[in-house]
């Protein structure tokens, strides 16, 4: 099958799409012949090095669909790697004209949450364009079921789940503080899509069971929208600099260092597709506070691998003095942590689409005679 893949991929590695979609793109290619288009002029060396070959607008200009190399001018079927960066792509009208089926892979931007963020500018976007783009779609790819089930927009009539993937390193057994917890998360400084606000406010009420229990938490990131002012304000406001620290983004051996370290990781994200941040947790045996919005609420849960909360304070708060009286727990639920990170490797999601592609291919088909 030769398979398209079409990005505007920015090059943040703090971007989850950023270190998935390449990943992705180097387990399909063990299976499909594919070709990566990302339609700007980012093309890192990072990428090179993960195994995915990336050709950009440098290699093929006018970003139209006719001059990119055979046979990949005609693919058997293109993946649209997320939706709002693609206004008006003559890229996505090349394939309705040659009637090439498309898989979208919005990445949490159709729920009811993204569309609350911004929605004048998304309204009159869906209205002009974007509808239309995801309805001729073949079909939208979602990353949980909890996405697929938070869209109040009938976006198309045909969707599937596939979560994203993450290589589990080899296990070792994890030490965790004796005298405290070492929280940390990991990912953007971004108010209100990854819920910071609400985990600054839970703070405040339980600061001072936290540090009965030598609590600290360590907030690493690049900052999005002037958040990072914003939540050095919460901290000094709600006497919370003891407890919380804020740190730049981190990546590679220095994430790698970091999440051994660490006890606790803490997620109280609005919205998300899946995130990858908190899939290395896991991975690397660090036991999570999660809320819904995550999308992983419901594993961690089954899997036992850390403490789950609404997107509520209440509720997160109730899940912090939960972990608090466990503790002792920590051990545990960092070896389930690694059993739940296992079952999402990269070849079999890899096998998982390559079958969907099929059977979207066969449907065409169908429906063409």
């Amino acid at each position: 099958m030769n398979i398209l893949y079409i990005s505007k991929m920015t090059g943040q590695l703090w971007a989850g799409p950023n270190t998935s979609v390449p990943m992705q793109i180097v387990a399909q290619s063990k299976m499909d012949h594919v070709f990566w288009y990302n339609m700007n002029q980012i093309k890192l060396e990072k990428w090179s090095e993960m195994g995915a070959v990336c050709h950009n607008i440098n290699d093929y200009p006018t970003g139209r669909l006719n001059d990119l190399p055979s046979p990949f001018n005609c693919p058997d079927i293109a993946v649209v790697e997320e939706f709002y960066t693609f206004p008006f792509s003559p890229m996505v009208r090349d394939l309705k004209k040659k009637n090439i089926p498309y898989v979208i892979v919005p990445r949490s931007t159709m729920t009811k949450q993204a569309q609350n963020h911004k929605p004048i500018k998304k309204f009159i976007g869906n209205l002009v364009w974007f509808r239309k783009m995801a309805a001729r779609a073949s079909a939208i790819h979602f990353l949980t079921e909890e996405e697929k089930n938070d869209c109040t927009i009938k976006w198309n009539d045909n969707s599937f789940v596939i979560p994203n993937g993450i290589d589990v390193p080899e296990y070792h057994e994890k030490q965790f503080c004796p005298n405290g917890i070492n929280a940390v998360y990991i990912g953007r400084i971004e108010v209100y899509q990854k819920g910071l606000d609400i985990l600054c406010e839970t703070l405040a009420r339980v600061k001072d069971q936290l540090r009965s229990a030598g609590f600290s938490l360590v907030i690493y990131g690049p900052d999005r929208e002037n958040s990072k002012a914003a939540i050095e304000q919460m901290i000094s406001d709600m006497d919370l600099s003891d407890l919380v620290s804020i740190k730049d983004a981190v990546f590679g051996e220095e994430k790698k260092t970091i999440l051994q370290k660490a006890d606790l990781f803490m997620m109280t994200s609005r919205f998300e597709g899946l995130p990858m941040g908190l899939l290395e947790a896991l991975a690397w045996g660090v036991p999570s506070l999660v809320t819904t919005g995550t999308n992983m609420a419901t594993q961690v849960a089954e899997c036992q691998a850390g403490w789950v909360a609404e997107n509520t304070s209440d509720s997160v708060a109730d899940a912090i003095e939960r972990m608090l009286s466990e503790k002792a727990k920590l051990p545990d639920k960092g070896k389930n942590a690694v059993a739940l990170a296992r079952k999402y490797s990269w070849d079999a999601i890899a096998r998982d689409s390559h079958e969907v592609y099929c059977s979207i291919l066969k449907r065409n088909q169908k429906e063409c005679r």
